[in-house]
């Protein structure tokens, strides 16, 4: 592969966290160091300071007694000048080594330079005879520039196996603690839309990765459920959609083949009873399909008493008696073309099962527009008042082409109202199937 084809791949997790933890611990070990070479230098330092200063003490009280100059350190040099400078050499007091430094002779240097090397400190005394004396102690720092390099290069000799053990601990605990993903990596290779019933494997850690393996099962469970819905929707719909189709091509080849024989007008009349049928379905598949791929709705305040006498006055008159008890100052956020649909298939419904009549309640109550209508139909059984609200579900008393319509209508306006933040359902009845919409309110709204 050619420099201009190939392409930069990043680091793996486990080498940037790998990288990121020696970095860090490098720069802590630097800072630490130093912290601790600095800590080091101005504690002896200070002990270097501390001797002179009793060291000037000490000599300052000799000089004033006239007594031999005690030393108190052997490292300590005194020196002895008048305050401008000048050593001094007499008339001074003899020195005299103390008892437990024996043997040593005159440490009383005059007129020696001021290295780099040394620590100095100087107290100006008055001396009898003498007048003001400069009094000068000094002492070599070479021993504490050794204490501190030989513990830099302790530092630099210990850091580096320290960084490759603490890389190699950092690469063998990401590893570790990453082996769930790639599990899960593996296992989520394996998905194919004909195969959703796997699960990712759960690690017993009860960490972030084993909450992501069961946010990625439940995920999957919801698309199981979705895709299995689906096939069903499409089946079901070849199946719907089949059925008039048929219906409406077997007596048009049968007139064709017998033209002499038809009744054209009947078989006109029929085929546009399928296409009306077919347009109904075709029509209810398509607002479907928008409902499950639409965004939120926009919603916008709504009476919701307008819409429901709206949606009767234009309704055509049939043999079922209607009684409409609707609510003053019913408001909710809603949509209007959907919240028609949902209550023009609740008549729908109702108007196929009534026997004579038929009521449409509307109040508030509980910061809630309840919709309720009831018909004096056959009822809805408890088995089914779950499933008369699946997509083509139709119960047997509704099955004949009479009777029956689409198979969605209940379905839709569920949806209609699963998005309008409502509920649908089938309420007690006395007699006949009761469903019941509650809307919130305005202004009620999660």
């Amino acid at each position: 592969m050619s420099d201009r084809t190939r392409v930069w791949r990043p680091l793996s997790v486990r080498a940037r966290t790998t990288a990121a933890a020696t970095l860090v611990v490098a720069v802590a070990l630097i800072a630490a160091g130093w912290v601790m070479i600095h800590h080091l230098e101005s504690n002896l330092t200070r002990g270097v300071d501390e001797v002179l200063n009793r060291q000037l003490g000490v000599a300052a009280t000799a000089l004033q007694d006239g007594a031999p100059l005690p030393l108190v350190d052997r490292a300590v040099t005194i020196r002895i000048a008048s305050p401008d400078g000048e050593p001094l050499s007499a008339p001074l007091p003899p020195f005299a080594p103390t008892a437990d430094q024996p043997g040593e002779p005159r440490r009383i240097v005059f007129a020696a330079p001021v290295q780099p090397a040394l620590r100095e400190a100087s107290t100006t005394v008055p001396v009898p005879g003498e007048g003001a004396v400069l009094i000068t102690a000094d002492a070599d720092t070479q021993s504490i520039r050794d204490a501190t390099r030989a513990t830099t290069h302790l530092l630099l000799l210990a850091a580096p196996p320290l960084l490759l053990l603490v890389a190699a601990l950092t690469w063998f605990a990401t590893g570790r603690a990453l082996r769930p993903v790639d599990s899960i990596r593996g296992e989520f290779a394996r998905l194919t839309t004909q195969n959703l019933g796997r699960r990712m494997p759960v690690p017993a850690t009860g960490d972030e990765i084993a909450r992501l393996a069961t946010t990625l099962n439940d995920t999957l469970a919801r698309l199981e459920q979705s895709t299995r819905r689906e096939r069903q929707f499409i089946a079901d719909a070849s199946h719907e959609l089949r059925s008039p189709l048929a219906n409406v091509r077997t007596p048009l080849e049968v007139a064709a083949r017998y033209p002499d024989r038809a009744e054209w007008p009947t078989v006109a009349t029929g085929a546009l009873e399928d296409l009306d049928r077919l347009e109904a379905l075709i029509s209810d598949l398509l607002t479907l399909a928008r409902l499950d791929t639409a965004p939120d709705l926009p919603l916008t305040p709504l009476d919701l008493g307008t819409l429901v006498h709206d949606v009767i006055d234009r309704r055509p008159a049939t043999a079922i008696t209607w009684t409409v008890e609707v609510a003053d100052d019913v408001t909710v956020a809603g949509h209007r073309t959907h919240l028609a649909r949902l209550i023009t298939n609740l008549l729908d419904n109702a108007e196929a099962h009534a026997e004579s009549q038929a009521t449409v309640r509307l109040s508030a109550t509980d910061g809630h527009a309840v919709l309720d209508i009831v018909d004096d139909g056959p009822g809805i059984a408890p088995a089914d008042r779950d499933r008369v609200f699946e997509r083509f579900a139709r119960l047997d008393t509704a099955r004949t082409r009479a009777r029956g319509g689409t198979g969605l209508g209940l379905a839709l306006a569920r949806d209609i109202a699963t998005l309008h933040h409502a509920t649908l359902a089938v309420a007690d009845s006395p007699k006949g199937a009761h469903l019941e919409a509650r809307l919130p309110l305005l202004g009620a709204l999660p």
